[in-house]
């Protein structure tokens, strides 16, 4: 020591020092007792001077971790941010029961902080190395002071929290700490997300806007690194993987802290877990409890977790139909609570009378009654509230994209505008333009400034519930860029869907002027990506939309006939607009996962094609219906190597026969096939009109070509609209509720190609559906139940003839729980299916009060069933727990109450045989039926 006292002999020396048996000696000498403190600059900043003997001891440290530590512990109070790094860098280097030793040091550095200089992720090391080196007490305690977000001192209502790591360290870090976490790990996440929304006062006290924070739970839908997002996906992630093995539990980890983000990814979670599980084949029993449990709860009615409660009661009826239930008087609350929030918070407008301001407000609790009708989708829904959005699709309109999520962004600055809404509403309309038209955007497009883009919105929504605050001014399309003029055509289709008149004069000169427009537009480009639309692309898509939305008959306000014909011809004559095609035609879409149908919602030419065909169904003998059929005719001679343009005529398809069926027939073997042969294009409109139609004898009798060669395809046959049922059992729907309405018989030809031809798996999924119709219809005449029973009888007979396609009988379970179909019946023909498909035992449909009623009046078969069922309880958990909680006991107490002696034995030696495997309540249970202590009607549903 005394031959190096200067800083380059030190430096020399320790940095090529290789033994560790210098540690002590250097140790006892005094050597690392003196590391140098932070220096002030004099400009405000202070300077690390590097220590050359912490080099030696990182160095050294797995050679002689012990040594190290004991050296590091004697840095306790030093500031030195080399020492802090090296510290951290040698615990996630050495031994855990070396490492651990290091407590006193991060424990008294983490309030002040570990130090500029140290690596975040040897943090992170450090805690997995405790974690997964069996000190969990300090590892935990680690990872909660790196990861947990703390309130800030700001007093501000929304916050930034105080965090250990830098936000993007987040995203790199997460990934690896949570293995290490093991079974504790949701629970952490869950701790860490609900204190970082907490500490940003986006939940705290009776405010919680948290859901809003995340549009879209399955994806973030941009690039920023925040925690937040981080956190969510580690959270959401590690729950699916939970949820898998521990529902209730995970369920109960999510709700505990009353969080509506950690509710939205609950819902989000428990729909991607039970579509996981079905794909896998596997039993969703305890996810459907843990579905209804959400879908039933109040909690769960927020616009921002509308979405994902929509996406899980879809999971939930492809499931099991019958959990939706559950989402007719959970609606019915919520639009009670809508009604009185509205009433208490909505400014009134003067003038009003009582009964015209509940009328308003009733409206507006419709239209959001709507919304979520229409994102639950009409195969989810209960048959009640199926009625009841038809009834408002048709008075208000379909909502277009009903899965599309609140708040997420699609703009870069903002879009923010540099005019409120209600600054513009204050404004003559010819102020307004003249407002629009100087208005210039300066900024560079970084961050959220205001834009053109943020502008239209506002004014969009300003025309949405005034659209005549324009009024009077003319040639708008000449005065301002075609942004504001896409926002002008948008906020009168919203005003038109709610039923409020608009200045048709000014509605038709605009709408002319933008659809003579060339696509390039006189205006230069100001912002950055998505703040101005660079030409008129955008603005001819909403006239168009605008156009469908006047055509359509229905609603109160009335389109004076000499406008809806020049609305009419507007379409037909100037919306030919070959760049739209040319646009259409050109785009790559492989990978986007949208459909055909949902592809045509998107652009142009095919949003052409959907309003094409409204304008020629829109009036009985309308001048300009051979107009309009002309032009359709003519679109639909393109090659739409896409299908959007296909999907559209399949959606139309209906109103076309209907109100042009001259036209229809001739041109139907172009548009969907003929039995010889079906392309693609046709494919899809086929398959588009099936999936967008409820079965009617007149299309099914039109369309019997083409379905026969969409079955000869087979498998490979393309969908228009990939929604919960695929084309090929959509077909076998059809020739189903034909055969039992009476409409068809076996010799039907599309009846005997499906069930020759399509897979024995797809025949039962379309008798699964069909028994699920009857399941949930309140009432069936008695000859289309007598109709759908010879049919069972038939499949279940073939099925005996040919045991390959044992298949065919899944779905059968339906007939059980439904009414129309009495025990005697059902069975009989249950018991044969499980004979004939064992695998029909494993089907996450639970019938255990159905099997304890049929067990009085056929106690024998009841018996036969029970095992039958139980035999694949291995695979099917679900099943067998509600068994066993509902139907063993009555069924076999039934069977001992039985005259036949042999019944009687086969009963107690089976009670016997499940109590050996586990059932060890099950004799008292028995016993209990026996005394009349318990009978059918305690059996729950």
């Amino acid at each position: 020591m005394l031959k190096i006292p200067t800083y380059q002999l030190r430096r020399a020396f320790y940095e090529r020092l290789e033994n560790p048996l210098w540690v002590r000696p250097l140790l006892d000498a005094g050597a690392f007792t003196n590391p140098p403190e932070p220096e002030p600059t004099g400009d405000g900043y202070l300077r690390d001077t590097y220590w050359p003997e912490i080099s030696f001891l990182t160095r050294i440290a797995p050679q002689a971790p012990d040594d190290v530590v004991d050296v590091l512990l004697q840095l306790k109070e030093s500031n030195n941010g080399w020492v802090r790094r090296a510290v951290i860098e040698i615990g996630s280097q050495i031994p855990t029961e070396s490492s651990v030793r290091l407590e006193p040091l991060i424990k008294a550095w983490a309030p002040t902080g570990f130090g500029w200089r140290t690596d975040p992720r040897a943090l992170v090391s450090l805690s997995i190395s405790l974690l997964e080196g069996g000190q969990p007490r300090l590892g935990r305690w680690l990872a909660n002071t790196l990861f947990e977000p703390r309130p800030s001192d700001d007093i501000k209502s929304i916050r930034k929290p105080e965090l250990v790591l830098e936000e993007y360290w987040y995203e790199q870090e997460l990934p690896r700490m949570v293995p290490a976490l093991g079974e504790n790990a949701l629970k952490a996440l869950v701790g860490w997300l609900t204190a970082y929304v907490k500490a940003s006062g986006h939940a705290s006290g009776d405010r919680d806007f948290s859901a809003m924070d995340r549009s879209s739970i399955d994806s973030r839908g941009d690039y920023t690194d925040r925690p937040e997002d981080a956190l969510i996906d580690a959270v959401r992630d590690a729950a699916i993987r939970a949820m898998a093995t521990d529902p209730t539990g995970t369920l109960n980890v999510l709700l505990r802290g009353g969080v509506k983000l950690l509710r939205k990814i609950a819902i989000y979670v428990v729909a991607e877990a039970i579509r996981q599980e079905l794909e896998a084949g596997g039993d969703v029993a305890a996810l459907i409890d843990a579905a209804k449990q959400l879908l039933e709860d109040p909690e769960s009615d927020d616009e921002y977790v509308r979405v994902e409660y929509a996406q899980l009661a879809r999971a939930a009826a492809r499931a099991e139909p019958a959990a939706t239930s559950v989402v007719t008087p959970f609606l019915a609350r919520a639009f009670e609570v809508d009604l009185a929030w509205m009433r208490e918070r909505l400014p009134r407008p003067e003038g009003l009378t009582d009964p015209e301001w509940e009328a308003s407000i009733q409206a507006r609790a419709q239209r959001y009654r709507h919304s979520w009708l229409s994102a639950i989708g009409h195969d989810a829904l209960p048959a009640d509230l199926r009625e009841e959005l038809a009834k408002l699709d048709e008075s208000l309109g379909a909502i277009d994209d009903p899965l599309e999520p609140m708040g997420r962004i699609t703009s870069w600055s903002g879009p923010n505008p540099h005019t409120s809404q209600d600054a513009m509403a204050a404004m003559a309309p010819a102020e307004l333009v003249v407002h629009l038209a100087s208005w210039h955007d300066k900024g560079d497009g970084w961050g959220p400034e205001p834009s053109h883009e943020g502008q239209g919105r506002a004014l969009s929504g300003l025309l949405t519930t005034n659209p005549l605050a324009l009024r009077g001014v003319h040639q708008l399309g000449d005065q301002l860029r075609p942004t504001y003029l896409r926002a002008i055509l948008q906020g009168w289709e919203a005003a038109t869907k709610a039923d409020l008149e608009l200045d048709w004069s000014q509605v038709a000169e605009l709408v002319e002027h933008v659809l003579d427009h060339p696509l390039a537009s006189p205006f230069p480009v100001e912002g950055g990506d998505f703040d101005d639309d660079k030409d008129y692309s955008g603005a001819k898509d909403a006239a168009i939309g605008l156009l469908e939305e006047l055509l359509k008959k229905r609603g109160s306000i009335v389109v004076p006939d000499e406008y809806q014909e020049r609305f009419a011809r507007l379409l037909i004559d100037r919306s030919n607009d070959e760049d739209a095609w040319t646009s259409y035609d050109s785009y790559s879409h492989e990978g986007s996962g949208w459909d055909p149908l949902t592809m045509s919602l998107n652009w142009q030419w095919p949003s052409r094609v959907r309003a094409l065909i409204v304008a020629a169904t829109s009036a009985e003998n309308s001048p300009w219906q051979d107009d309009a059929l002309k032009a359709i005719e003519a679109e639909a001679s393109r090659v739409d190597k896409h299908g959007a343009g296909r999907a559209a005529l399949g959606e139309g398809l209906g109103r076309l026969l209907n109100a042009a069926p001259d036209w229809s027939k001739t041109h139907l073997d172009d548009l969907v096939g003929t039995r010889s042969g079906i392309s693609v294009e046709q494919q899809i409109a086929l398959t588009t009109a099936m999936a967008t139609h409820r079965y009617n004898r007149p299309m099914y009798e039109l369309l019997t070509p083409a379905m026969l060669a969409a079955i000869d395809v087979g498998d490979a046959l393309v969908a228009g609209w990939k929604g919960e049922s695929h084309p090929l059992p959509r077909i076998g729907e059809w020739v189903i509720d034909a055969f039992v309405f009476g409409h068809i018989d076996a010799e039907d030809p599309v009846f005997d190609a499906f069930f020759s031809k399509a897979s024995p798996e797809v025949r039962g999924d379309a008798l699964g559906k069909i028994a699920w119709a009857f399941f949930r219809a309140s009432s069936v005449e008695d000859p289309i139940r007598d109709r759908f029973a010879t049919l069972w009888d038939d499949r279940i007979r073939h099925v005996r003839e040919h045991p390959r396609d044992s298949k065919g009988c899944s779905g059968i379970y339906w007939l059980a729980k439904s009414n129309s179909f009495s025990s005697e019946w059902w069975l009989p023909r249950l018991r044969e299916a499980l004979e004939l498909e064992p695998t029909v035992a494993i089907e996450r449909y639970m019938i255990g009060k159905e099997l304890a009623q049929a067990s009085t009046t056929d106690p024998a078969v009841a018996l036969d069933v029970l095992k039958l069922l139980l035999r694949r309880r291995a695979e099917g958990g679900g099943v067998a727990f509600d068994l066993s909680r509902h139907a063993i006991p009555v069924v076999i107490a039934n069977a001992m109450m039985s005259p036949d002696e042999n019944l009687q034995s086969q009963a107690e030696a089976y009670m016997n045989e499940l109590g050996a495997q586990g059932y060890l309540a099950l004799e008292g249970q028995v016993k209990a039926v026996l005394d009349g202590n318990v009978g059918v009607d305690d059996v729950d549903e």
